[in-house]
């Protein structure tokens, strides 16, 4: 393909040269990396590309929240994916290619935001608003980084995250520009890399506007994944500080309980904080994988009997999070099979959940109740008479599972809670996904692999 390319490039060339032979026509295959984005136009492309990036179907368009849900109790494997199959049991080896694909490709993803900061800082374009674009590109990074940790890394010996002694992942924070920025830096710490994302999102919140565009970071998106990190690390005073700045600056309202499914069916609602938008050329594997070839999907993947029965029957989010009328034993959060279905990253429900689980955790039983309460109330049930802290916990975790199935929480919320030994999993070192065997082989042993694997 290559030589047919240079072809017609060398007779554009030649037909130009033809007419006027002052035409000097500057080679187009490649550019010099470090005089890559210069302009404004330049760096918003660059910027979407950051965004379209988050498509894929390694990432967002399927297998980030599908694997997240596979490896806990949402998700079944009903396809024909031997790699979907040792995720749901707990057997996964390095080689495992979908594991393989999410870790390449939100690299990809975080060496393009490095670009864009590269190109931010040298810009001499005045139309650049470089800290609003820096805050920007470090908000989607931490995002990124975020997402790798709570899949690859942790301490192999203690549950949950942010434990001593935790591994972390290898901190790349320079674009690849040269053949040499292409070399295997080894892993950080965990807590050397929550620092990292915290510090990422931080710069997020401080330098966003309120409003940024659709389907963008803005201040209050990076603002919630704060929160969300906060969480993670068990910094209950700042989960909850982060989480009630959303609530009452974001302007952000709950979808009504009779209209719940809408968060899912229509685009960015009124208590959607950040979605990854797609269409019919960027499409959404959700539909796709879970319905029935009958129904123009593979069949791959299928919600769980137990997450039914964790519902209480008049929960309105039951219906939605599995279906018991055609097509059956489906999810409703994704229901386009052509791909046009967006993901929600965060939305207002989650933000009420970190801050009632903070409160809790923080003996603010009252106030942690009120929080609790307010998801249960939208979801038809009666009000939780919880009165402890373990108590709200255990109710908070259900309203969790419920609540966000099928967004990418689950196998990270048993982590957290320390549960995986209840979906079969008996050796620590199974918590942690594996680094890929192509990463550890290809840097020469300078990326640890995790011990076990």
């Amino acid at each position: 393909m290559k030589k047919y390319i240079f072809y017609f490039l060398f007779t554009g060339v030649f037909l130009v040269s033809s007419c006027t032979s002052n035409i000097e026509v500057q080679p187009i295959a490649q550019i010099d990396a470090s005089a890559g984005y210069q302009t404004k136009s330049d760096i918003d492309a660059a910027l979407t590309g950051c965004y379209n990036e988050l498509t894929n179907a390694n990432y967002n368009g399927i297998r980030y929240w599908a694997l997240c849900d596979l490896a806990a109790d949402n998700l079944n494997w009903t396809g024909t994916f031997g790699d979907f199959a040792e995720v749901l049991n707990h057997q996964i080896f390095p080689q495992n290619a979908s594991v393989t694909n999410l870790w390449t490709t939100v690299y990809d993803g975080i060496n393009r935001v490095n670009n864009v900061i590269y190109s931010v800082n040298k810009t001499s374009d005045k139309a650049v608003n470089v800290p609003a674009y820096l805050a920007e590109a470090q908000a989607f990074r931490g995002f990124q980084y975020f997402n790798l940790l709570r899949f690859y890394g942790g301490n192999i010996n203690t549950p949950g995250y942010n434990q001593a002694g935790g591994l972390g992942l290898p901190l790349k924070i320079a674009p690849t520009l040269v053949i040499a920025d292409t070399a295997s830096i080894p892993r950080s710490s965990e807590a050397d890399t929550w620092k990292f994302i915290i510090s990422d999102l931080s710069a997020g919140v401080a330098g966003l506007p309120a409003k940024n565009g659709t389907g963008k970071i803005n201040k209050y998106a990076a603002e919630a994944l704060l929160a969300r990190a906060y969480l993670y690390t068990g910094d209950w005073a700042n989960a909850e500080a982060a989480a009630t700045d959303v609530i009452t600056k974001g302007g952000y309202t709950l979808v009504s309980g009779a209209n719940y499914s809408t968060i899912f069916t229509v685009k960015n609602t009124s208590e959607s904080i950040w979605e990854i938008q797609f269409d019919s050329q960027n499409a959404n594997q959700g539909a796709f994988f879970t319905y029935a070839t009958a129904n123009g999907g593979r069949g791959e993947i299928t919600p769980t009997i137990s997450l039914n029965a964790a519902a209480e029957a008049s929960d309105l989010r039951k219906p939605v999070n599995y279906t018991t009328t055609a097509p059956l034993n489906k999810t409703l959060k994704y229901t386009s099979v052509a791909g046009l279905d967006n993901f929600v990253v965060v939305r207002l429900a989650e933000m009420y959940l970190i801050r009632a689980e903070a409160r809790a955790n923080q003996s603010n039983l009252v106030g942690s109740l009120a929080d609790l309460n307010i998801i249960r109330t939208r979801a038809g049930l009666t009000l939780s008479v919880a009165a402890t802290s373990d108590d709200l916990i255990t109710a908070i975790e259900k309203e969790r599972r419920i609540e966000l199935a099928f967004e990418g929480h689950r196998w990270f919320d048993m982590r957290r809670y320390n549960k995986i030994s209840t979906l079969g999993v008996t050796q620590g070192f199974r918590a942690l996904f594996p680094i890929p065997f192509s990463e550890v082989t290809n840097s020469g042993g300078i990326i640890a692999q995790t011990p076990g694997y």
